[in-house]
């Protein structure tokens, strides 16, 4: 018998939505392993990035998605996804297509899911994408299911871009990176959100390139999440906390365990106090607090915001 019974209080369908975040990824094992401990049970999923990847594990395996996920991110590595940081100075200098390859990539979905098409999976699994010539995002929901995944998450000049059915498609984090838009629009009257933090990605003390550029992106990118949020009042929006912000660059996998476990107790304590009263958002979103420096507060999961 699940610990929290919340099923009866929520309309269906019910949408998981996995945001994209790289190692913030972490969180969403968290985040599975509570809703493990809950009767709620997704009837599709919407992933993006490595939220995608997560995803696919839910669509295939949805009674041991947690499990399953735990194992796999207690093994994951920067120098897996992402190799040598010189030969990533080489390529760009020589002008290569990307940094990085991405074999090491493609090794970890490979290990991830057993499935390697879209109709293998249990329940619909959709994996966001962007389409590099027009700009526009793209669902993909069929065919090849390695492929998808890995232009999920083909973050452009670090990773190559992928070529599906003549289209050049990379990081569907450009356009979609947490896409509850595209949840309700397939249907979804429940959307549960498993965020990453990504954008609230704190202006680091050593103000480097790279901090500023990745402070940069979450900033364009809180703008898509405040967009689809202001378009979803009519729906019932769980917005599962995490230990926002991380204090962690997106590259780092070290911490990945100790991230799952922080967010599975904060995520626990939030569903056992859930009271779902009708549409309306449950829980704060890291957008509400960008700027912010300290982690965001417990929200009260009983209260509606914005509805």
């Amino acid at each position: 018998m699940p610990q929290i019974e919340l099923a009866d209080q929520l309309p269906g369908p019910v949408g998981y939505v996995l945001a994209g975040g790289a190692s913030f990824g972490a969180t969403q094992v968290g985040h599975l392993r509570a809703l493990a401990e809950t009767d709620i049970t997704p009837d599709f999923v919407v992933g993006t990035s490595v939220g995608s990847l997560n995803g696919a594990v839910v669509a295939e395996d949805p009674g041991r998605a947690a499990q399953r996920l735990t194992e796999l991110w207690a093994g994951v590595t920067r120098q897996e996804i992402f190799g040598n940081s010189l030969l990533h100075a080489v390529n760009m200098a020589t002008g290569k297509e990307s940094a990085v390859k991405n074999s090491g990539l493609r090794s970890v979905i490979e290990r991830a899911i057993v499935a390697r098409d879209f109709s293998e999976l249990v329940i619909p699994h959709t994996a966001m994408a962007t389409d590099f010539d027009t700009g526009r995002a793209v669902a993909l929901n069929e065919g090849d299911l390695v492929s998808a995944l890995l232009a999920s998450a083909a973050i452009p000049l670090v990773f190559p871009e992928v070529d599906r059915s003549g289209r050049r498609l990379v990081d569907g984090g450009l356009v979609a990176n947490v896409p509850i838009a595209v949840a309700a629009g397939m249907g979804a009257q429940t959307i549960v959100v498993m965020d990453c933090g990504f954008t609230v990605m704190p202006p680091e003390k050593n103000d480097t390139y790279s901090a500023r550029l990745l402070r940069t992106a979450a900033i364009m990118t809180s703008q898509q999440v405040r967009r689809d949020l202001e378009g979803v009042t009519d729906r019932t929006v769980l917005y599962l906390p995490g230990p926002w912000p991380l204090g962690i660059r997106p590259d780092d996998f070290r911490s990945s365990p100790e991230i799952a476990d922080r967010t599975f107790g904060m995520t626990m304590a939030w569903l056992h106090a859930l009271r779902p009263q009708g549409p309306g958002r449950y829980g704060a979103a890291p957008t509400d607090a960008l700027t912010r420096d300290e982690p965001l507060p417990l929200p009260d999961p009983a209260s509606r915001i914005g509805s």
